[in-house]
């Protein structure tokens, strides 16, 4: 929520992202990441959403939606390694209490690169999979509704998603405009595409779901302002208010960039299996639950 104007001097806010400002350190420097709280105001009251998390987010210049992905998945495999390798003992017992952590791990460890699929494409196949009566449950055992394009991806559609592409990560590719932020790079639709699409990505993995977002950056400024002005950021003026700077690294020179946010607790969830997010962190805090 705001603070009072007198601290800051103007209306202030928590952030879910410390994105916009890597995109700046990016620009001077051309590899940079964050590590550091993030907060959400959304009441999620579920197994796999905080108020209050930790996000890794790298941030690339002269890269696009690719690269950023296979940098996501370099982290994922790293991180699944350094666990193993530092904490065998651990995950032993952890395997014992949860028993799905290690073929996930294992999964994740596989060679073979993370499948790449449109949104467009799991759109098709959830609505075939709903055609034969196969569709993913809910949580109360009954089929989720069909999706239509322009839908957002349930938790549950996501877990079915990695378990048909052998319960191994899997990156889904070019959401609709309409699901995602301003900044991400507007590309030209496809034959299979209903609408106007983003170069974003979800990594989604099996037991978890979503586990990384990101995107190419949209590094175009016509398009950026006409992004901005769309979601209401652009004032009468043809100010964007406190982001006037964001809009200024294109203005003055830009360049082609990319970028993903892993929520640190989703990742520890993967790794060691455990099934409620509120357990992957030391203090949580979560709609109806803030300790001091």
């Amino acid at each position: 929520g705001a603070t009072g104007a007198g601290f800051f001097g103007t209306e202030a806010h928590l952030t879910v992202s410390g994105q916009l400002q890597a995109e700046a350190f990016a620009a001077a420097l051309g590899r940079v990441y964050t590590f550091g709280p993030t907060f959400r105001a959304e009441n999620s009251n579920t197994a796999r959403h905080l108020a209050e998390f930790w996000m890794i987010e790298p941030e690339l210049s002269f890269a696009g939606a690719a690269e950023a992905m296979d940098s996501a998945e370099a982290v994922v495999r790293a991180a699944v390694a350094a666990a193993e390798e530092r904490n065998a003992g651990d995950l032993a017992v952890l395997d014992q209490a949860f028993g799905e952590a290690a073929a996930r791990r294992s999964a994740a460890a596989d060679p073979a690169p993370y499948a790449r699929v449109s949104y467009s494409r799991v759109v098709e196949m959830l609505q075939e999979a709903h055609a034969r009566g196969e569709a993913p449950a809910g949580k109360d055992g009954e089929a989720v509704n069909a999706v239509q394009w322009g839908d957002d991806l349930s938790s549950e559609q996501e877990k079915w998603i990695c378990a048909q592409h052998a319960d191994r990560p899997v990156f889904v590719t070019r959401f609709p405009r309409s699901l995602k932020p301003f900044y991400m790079l507007q590309a030209d639709p496809l034959e299979d595409e209903s609408g106007p699409v983003v170069e974003a990505f979800d990594l989604l993995v099996p037991g978890v779901g979503e586990l990384a977002g990101g995107s190419a950056r949209e590094h175009r400024l016509p398009k950026l302002i006409a992004a901005m002005e769309t979601h209401g950021l652009i004032d009468a003026e043809g100010k964007a208010g406190p982001l006037e700077w964001y809009v200024d690294l294109r203005r003055y020179g830009s360049t082609p960039h990319a970028g993903y946010g892993i929520g640190f607790e989703r990742l520890v969830q993967f790794v060691t299996g455990i099934k409620n997010i509120r357990e992957a962190i030391p203090v949580p805090r979560a709609p109806g639950l803030c300790l001091m």
